[in-house]
């Protein structure tokens, strides 16, 4: 049964519980909350804590709780992925001196540099954050084509498919969607990357200007720059949102004017066509850190099933296409409006800007 954000423009299907966050409380609905949804949201089943999620339900996958917390986030030492999947560089094209960091199909993230940036800019939770290293991002969220050939090496589950609007395997230029966290996170190790960190997720889209959306401070999202739900937008079915390209995730790429640009490429699609996954657990952010010492590259692990989704999705409205908005679902959610995308350490990291600031813990990248 699903159940609706009222005026979001959003309903959230399986297992279809919504929440927001009131202050530092959580309300929280079975499986999937929301932080800076505005209106009230209504769901049953609702408990509250200031601190940790009760789960009642399990999504329509139900396995075992996560056993990897205080699992370091280094990347995992691959063996030979798929085919079309996205292998790890080979030495000779990382070795060259005019290579690029990255190999095609990927975009340097320099690292912050000592002064960091502010993560949740602007939302209660606002603190600073130091990255030390570059990594490699997917210029485009995970693919049809890209999964399945996962799926093919017999490497990777297959995601949901008992959804009208699941792109798989029908659309390989689509965003595969119907992922659970556990898939995502298979399908990265098994091509020799990692899911990214949300630290590096909200950095890889806002950048050192800090943009509210990955293309700027402006305009307002419209379909010429993201794929995503508007006000008073028809219903391509009962409950359900129809996006701009008639209901379900577009092709990857097909909205250039929306790119966050970085000096090395475009990353596509960081707002709407498909919520992803990241790496961290779910914790909501202290108040009060606004001047509090850098967190130098935080990675979240606790004891929750519940994992941080970022960037929106085709069926969110326009509030959910700024960086700072912030989902959360348990690692079993799978739905038509979330996805992944991938990152891995660069190579040659570009080094970050001298500044003159002393940020306790920060460290040069580590030359190779």
């Amino acid at each position: 049964m699903a159940r609706s954000c009222a005026g979001s423009g959003t309903n959230f299907t399986r297992p279809g519980g919504i929440g927001y966050q009131r202050g530092m409380r959580w309300r929280t609905a079975v499986g999937f909350f929301v932080v800076g949804a505005t209106g009230a949201c209504a769901a049953s089943a609702v408990v509250e804590s200031p601190r940790a999620v009760e789960v009642r339900d399990a999504a329509p996958e139900a396995s075992p709780a996560p056993e990897d917390a205080g699992v370091s986030d280094a990347p995992p030492t691959p063996s030979t992925p798929p085919t079309d999947a996205g292998a790890p560089v080979a030495d000779d094209a990382a070795t060259d001196a005019s290579a690029r960091a990255c190999p095609p199909g990927e975009v340097e993230i320099p690292p912050t540099g000592p002064e960091g940036f502010r993560m949740m800019k602007g939302r209660e939770g606002s603190h600073k954050v130091v990255l030390t290293r570059a990594f490699c991002m997917d210029e485009n969220e995970v693919t049809v084509r890209q999964y399945a050939a996962c799926v093919d090496a017999g490497r990777c589950l297959e995601p949901w498919t008992k959804d009208p609007f699941s792109t798989y395997p029908k659309l390989p230029d689509h965003p595969v969607n119907l992922v659970n966290w556990k898939k995502a996170r298979t399908y990265c190790e098994a091509v020799g990357k990692r899911l990214p960190t949300e630290a590096e997720w909200e950095w890889a889209a806002t950048g050192p200007e800090q943009y509210k959306y990955p293309w700027g401070n402006e305009p307002e999202p419209s379909c010429d720059l993201v794929d995503f739900t508007q006000f008073g937008a028809p219903k391509t079915r009962a409950g359900g949102d129809v996006g701009c390209h008639g209901g379900g995730p577009s092709k990857v790429g097909v909205h250039p004017a929306g790119d966050r640009l970085w000096p090395s490429g475009h990353v596509h699609d960081l707002a709407g066509n498909v919520w992803e996954w990241v790496e961290d657990s779910f914790a909501p952010f202290e108040k009060g850190q606004a001047d509090a010492p850098p967190k130098v590259d935080p990675l979240v692990r606790n004891q929750t099933p519940m994992h941080p989704l970022r960037g929106g999705a085709w069926n969110r409205s326009f509030g959910g296409m700024a960086i700072t908005f912030r989902a959360a679902a348990q690692f079993t959610y799978q739905v038509p409006g979330v996805g992944l995308r991938c990152v891995r350490g660069a190579p040659h990291p570009t080094p970050p800007p001298r500044h003159d600031v002393d940020v306790p813990g920060w460290r040069p990248p580590v030359k190779h």
